[in-house]
């Protein structure tokens, strides 16, 4: 909406002045009133404000002189030319009521709105609203941006979105098009706290979350205004002090406890507020304690009755403890006894060492002289066997030597071989070449004779031209040949056609003298399209899952001719013509053939959803007869069940009666009783229907009757012959066709053969031109090869010259890398016979080398055969050294490790006094190791008498935790028992200052609510309820809009919107005495009143926001009610402002030329007129 309403005025009239975005100027206008003709400028009836972007906002007075009034104002009210132009209710005092109090001004209270501009925001391009400070009528059509004005002071003052129950992100109420919106707001000052108004500006940008806020011109956070809001006891988040259109319905299902919260909120001290929230969670964290305290308890029984179960049998785990702590302790001790046997051991272990190794000292100074004899010849046998080896090495390289020079003499022969191999080769390409030249001479002088004599010239360019003439002939044969084709296939389906057309009139001759021919050609008669639907459907049911049944009138039939009026009567031409898919899919597939396909119309499709055995009658065939009738019309008719359920389903044939005469006046009545079970029979008389409305009590019923007209469809007529003329004359007219159609064939099929050889002839020549051609183009091609072939030739002879000529070069080549070959293989057979003689000299001395060793071996086994005995004494006595030695190691190492474990338990006895009482008693008795095991011993066996039972150590470990934990209990039952008894009386203090307080509050709203039901003639009440919980406290709202009813609860079950409307509009003004807020909004709250109500309380609201007194607008709040619509002759007072809306493509871009108190006052010049 590009040009925006507006500037809201204080008018009798409710007179509106629109803003535009190209206005730059602002302007108002004041209406004089005078009294006495040339008194004295008395108020200012009308204020229209244009926004102007670059001067401060100021609201002024001044005289328009360009459009003075022609009309004056008797002191009475009436005019002083023709009367009074408005009507009574019109004037500020009416008819004898001259003398009245001149209307007080008012002023606005600190917080209140004094102004509201508005730019690029959601509907408005720009506009500024001048409300006054009681009543503000906001009024106009849906659409035109009244709750706008709501949603501005929302957000214009901090609140999120959230709070207008309509977008969530702020960017989103940015006019379309534009990129930032503002909002300016200014709000009544506090004189005891600020100098001036209060100026806040808000911008918005599209596809920000946040918006900008300044405060009198300088930018501050979103926090900092909301605190500012609150301290002039700003609400905007209480639907009791801001109800937007979109959350009016949230207020009015509010529950009674959040009533209660909101009320507290609104019309509270602060500390009523936070004492309500204290008890609420003093109360749940004593519910919380006492919970704790309960389960405490259970758990400290449960724990001291489980304590007293297992005492006896803990004591008895106590001494088998105090046993297998014994045990434990002997266990830990055993390396003490062990120490002092290795000791003993270590000890025998030295001396016996040491004997050995003086024995063995003995024995070897005896020996020393055949040792060292044996010693020294093993040392010269080492020698020989090193000098045996080499010269085996010597001899092993020998061989090496000559096995090398011989395979050199080898390759030497090979190579030799090799170059009388390439020399006969050598001599095979030069021969080759000598026998190939005469041949290539003669090829060359072959080629220069040709080469003498050129072919003829050829015009290639007269072949390629009759060429193409022969193809354009034969192209445009085959263009004719394919015309014929495609003129015999139509003519051929044209006789296709026909046939089909005689074989149907025959077929349809033929069926006209069957019941299914004659219903099949009545379908025909009555619905063209239906029968075209189900011929196609005969020829393509495989497109379907299941089968499509034909229309009633084809696929049923009345068993008794004499009922087919009453049958046609209940079925309508529609359902006798539908057809009947058993499926979704078939249904859809069905539908787009015949609509999308075959494009037909007044086609009828249903779908037989439910078995007919699920269509049951409503009464017995005996309470039927009973009543006059003798059955129903499914059991008129024979046909396939999904169409009699069809049909049951949409013509409730099923639950149709029927009777062959007329019935009773008594029988009338029966049926039309309103507990018979049968709503609709046919008789010969008719049809009759009744109908009835339970919502109106049981006389509530009508009775429709309709004639019974004859049967045109479930009829065994015959054929007329009129049709059967038909017939005949379409089967004599198609076989004509035929005949015309088989000439033109047979005409066709001639020129046909005729055209099929003019082309066989024509690709015969076309070859045989084409064939002289390429001889031709050969003959050419071969000539202009020549000169390439005989420089083929020529270079051919040229490289078998080459050849031969460098064929003798190579062979002198070969001879000579032959010699020098035999002259290296002569002297590697002297080099091999030298490396021989070397050879023979190396094994001699090898040999005799090996002689020195075998003698020296000899010599060393004499010597050892004298020394066996002496090595063998030797050998007894250092194995037995040896052994004593390992003796004494392992028993030093065992020793040292078990002192070093009897140090790592004498390191408990400081902690472990019982430990070493036991190691004092083992010292003491000097146990060795076998009578500590025995103690031992002895000591498992005892345990083994005593019986710890399963789960022994677990039991006492759970013993000794669980006294532990008793303990732990005891001293937490205290510790809650102190605290409950400190919330109990904090809760009690605080109760005994809020509850008071409360109820109060509560009986001063219920006063002022009752007063205003009592104005409207009805009662109401507020009460509290209290609950031991403080969460469930929670207001309830009594009221009784009739004499005859008591005071029920507000709720939606037992009043109606409207009267729910009355309770939530009166209970809001029944807080106006009680409320700190400055301003109340309340949107579209009347629209759910009947006309009564919304007049009573629109009176009232008047009389409490602009009267004189308590209520007097002087001192409650400003008031913004939202309308799109309000009754006419409502009352009107002097501290009203009526602020109009109107938007529209046909608005004036100039809001001057829109004055709507110009407008009222010809309106009822006009109506005066009349």
């Amino acid at each position: 909406m590009d040009d925006a309403p507006l500037t809201p005025t204080t008018s009798p009239s409710s007179a509106t002045a629109m803003s535009h975005s190209s206005v730059d100027r602002r302007r108002r206008r004041s209406i004089e009133s005078l009294n006495g003709g040339d008194e004295s400028l008395n108020e200012t009836d009308e204020e229209l404000y244009a926004s102007t972007p670059k001067q401060k906002r100021r609201r002024v007075e001044v005289e328009d002189e360009a459009e003075p009034e022609e009309f004056d104002v008797s002191e009475d009210g009436v005019g002083s030319q023709e009367g009074s132009l408005l009507p009574d209710s019109y004037r500020r005092s009416p008819k004898g009521n001259g003398k009245g109090p001149a209307r007080q001004t008012g002023k606005h209270q600190p917080g209140s709105i004094v102004r509201v501009r508005l730019h690029d925001f959601v509907t408005y391009s720009n506009a500024e609203f001048n409300p006054g400070p009681n009543l503000n009528m906001v009024i106009g059509p849906n659409g035109t941006g009244k709750s706008t004005l709501v949603c501005a002071i929302c957000l214009g003052l901090g609140w999120k979105p959230d709070n207008l129950g309509r977008a969530k992100n702020i960017g989103e109420f940015v006019k379309h098009g534009a990129k930032q919106a503002e909002i300016e707001i200014e709000l009544a000052a506090d004189p005891a706290k600020h100098a001036s108004n209060i100026t806040v500006k808000t911008r918005i940008w599209v596809g920000r979350k946040q918006a900008e806020f300044h405060v009198n011109g300088k930018k501050t956070t979103q926090q900092v205004l909301l605190k500012l809001m609150r301290s002039f006891s700003i609400q905007v988040d209480n639907l009791c002090q801001f109800l937007p259109q979109d959350r009016v319905v949230e207020f009015a299902g509010l529950s009674p406890v959040r009533l209660l919260t909101e009320t507290l909120q609104a019309a509270a001290p602060p500390q009523m507020y936070d004492w309500h929230r204290e008890l609420k969670d003093l109360r749940k964290e004593q519910k919380s304690r006492l919970d704790d305290q309960q389960l405490n308890l259970n758990n400290l029984a449960n724990n001291e009755r489980r304590q007293n179960d297992q005492h006896a049998q803990v004591e008895r785990l106590r001494e088998r403890l105090i046993l297998q702590e014994r045990v434990a302790a002997l266990d830990k001790l055993k390396p003490f006894p062990r120490y002092r046997q290795a000791q003993r051991q270590f000890h025998e272990a030295k001396t016996r060492h040491k004997d050995a190794d003086k024995d063995l000292k003995q024995l070897q100074r005896q020996a020393e002289p055949n040792l060292k004899a044996e010693k020294a010849k093993e040392a010269y046998m080492k020698r020989v066997n090193v000098v045996v080896e080499k010269r085996g090495k010597l001899v092993e390289r020998g061989e090496q030597n000559a096995s090398r020079i011989n395979t050199g003499i080898e390759a030497s022969e090979e190579k030799v071989k090799d170059c009388e191999t390439e020399l006969k080769n050598e001599r095979k390409v030069a021969e080759a070449a000598r026998n190939g030249m005469p041949k290539l001479n003669d090829e060359k002088a072959k080629l220069e004779r040709a080469m003498q004599n050129p072919p003829e010239d050829v015009d290639f360019a007269d072949y390629n031209e009759r060429t193409r003439e022969k193809t354009r002939e034969i192209r445009a044969i085959d263009d004719r040949i394919q015309e014929i084709g495609q003129e015999k296939g139509s003519l051929g389906q044209l006789i296709r056609q026909r046939e089909q057309v005689v074989d149907r009139a025959e077929a349809e001759k033929a069926s006209l003298n069957t019941q299914a021919g004659q219903q099949a050609n009545k379908l025909r008669l009555v619905a063209r399209d239906t029968y075209v639907a189900w011929e196609w459907i005969q020829r393509n049911g495989n497109r379907f899952q299941g089968e499509i049944y034909g229309p009633p009138i084809v696929s049923c039939s009345v068993k008794n001719p004499r009922n087919a009026a009453a049958v046609e009567s209940v079925l309508g031409l529609g359902e006798m013509s539908a057809f009947t898919a058993t499926s979704r899919e078939d249904y859809s597939r069905l539908s787009n053939a015949l609509y999308g396909e075959l494009k037909l119309d007044s086609i009828y499709i249903r779908q037989s959803s439910q078995p007919l055995a699920a269509f049951k009658p409503p009464t017995s065939p005996e309470h039927l007869n009973s009543l006059g009738l003798e059955g129903w019309i499914l059991d008129l008719l024979d046909g396939p069940e999904p169409v009699l359920a069809m049909l049951c389903d949409n013509r409730n044939i099923h639950s149709t009666a029927y009777a062959n005469q007329n019935l009773s006046l008594a029988a009338m009545d029966a049926l039309k009783a309103p507990n018979s079970p049968v709503t609709s029979w046919v008789t010969p008389e008719g049809t009759c229907r009744v109908t009835r409305r339970r919502e109106y009590g049981d006389k509530a019923s009508s009775t429709q009757a309709t004639a019974l007209k004859k049967a045109k469809y479930f009829t065994d007529a015959p054929a007329s012959a009129n049709e059967d003329a038909e017939l005949d004359e379409r089967v004599a007219d198609a076989r004509r066709a035929m005949e015309e159609y088989g000439e033109q064939k047979r005409r066709l099929s001639d020129e046909y053969g005729e055209k099929a050889a003019q082309k066989k002839e024509l690709e015969t020549s076309k070859r045989a031109i084409e064939d002289e051609k390429a001889r031709k183009q050969r003959a050419l091609a071969e000539f202009n090869a020549l000169p390439t072939k005989l420089q083929g030739v020529q270079r051919k002879i040229d490289e078998a010259t080459e050849k031969i000529e460098g064929s003798v070069r190579k062979r002198r080549e070969i001879v000579d890398r032959g010699d020098e070959l035999t002259i290296e293989k002569g002297q590697l057979a002297i080099d091999y016979a030298n490396a021989v003689n070397s050879l023979r000299d190396l094994i001699v001395s090898h040999v005799e080398a090996q002689i020195w060793g075998i003698e020296a071996r000899s010599d060393v086994e004499k010597l050892k055969a004298r020394t066996v005995e002496e090595k063998e004494r030797l050998k007894a006595r250092e194995i037995e050294v040896a052994q004593l030695l390992e003796v004494k190691a392992r028993t030093k190492a065992a020793g040292e490790e078990l002192r070093g474990a009897c140090q790592q338990v004498g390191l408990l006895f400081e902690r472990d006094e019982k430990l070493r009482d036991v190691h004092d008693e083992i010292e003491e008795k000097a146990w060795d190791p076998a009578q500590l095991d025995t103690e031992i011993e002895s000591l498992h066996a005892r345990l083994d008498m005593t019986d710890g039972g399963p789960g022994g150590q677990h039991m006492l470990r759970e013993y000794e935790e669980r006294a532990k934990k008793i303990e732990m209990l005891i001293k937490k039952r205290d510790s809650v028992q102190a605290d409950l008894e400190e919330l109990e009386g904090r809760i009690a203090e605080i109760r005994g200052q809020w509850e008071p307080r409360l109820d109060e509050l509560v009986a001063e709203i219920s006063d002022a609510f009752a007063e205003n039901f009592g104005r409207i003639q009805c009662v109401g009440e507020v009460g509290v309820h209290k609950d031991e919980d403080f969460e469930l406290w929670a207001i309830q709202i009594r009221v009784k809009f009739r004499d005859n009813e008591p005071l029920s609860l507000l709720d939606a079950h037992r009043q109606s919107g409207g009267e729910r409307a009355v309770s939530t509009i009166f209970y809001l003004m029944a807080l106006q005495r009680l409320t700190r807020a400055p301003f109340r909004v309340v949107d579209e709250i009347n629209q759910g009143m009947d006309p009564r109500n919304e007049r009573l309380v629109h009176s009232r609201m008047v009389e409490i926001a602009c009267g004189n007194g308590e209520e007097g607008g002087g001192g409650g709040s400003q008031y913004f009610l939202i309308t799109p619509k309000l009754l006419p002759g409502l009352e009107y007072r002097e501290g009203m402002r009526v602020l109009c809306i109107a938007s529209g493509d046909f608005m004036p871009g100039d809001y001057q030329k829109l004055d709507f108190g110009r407008l009222a006052r010809r309106a009822v010049e006009v109506r005066g007129g009349a």
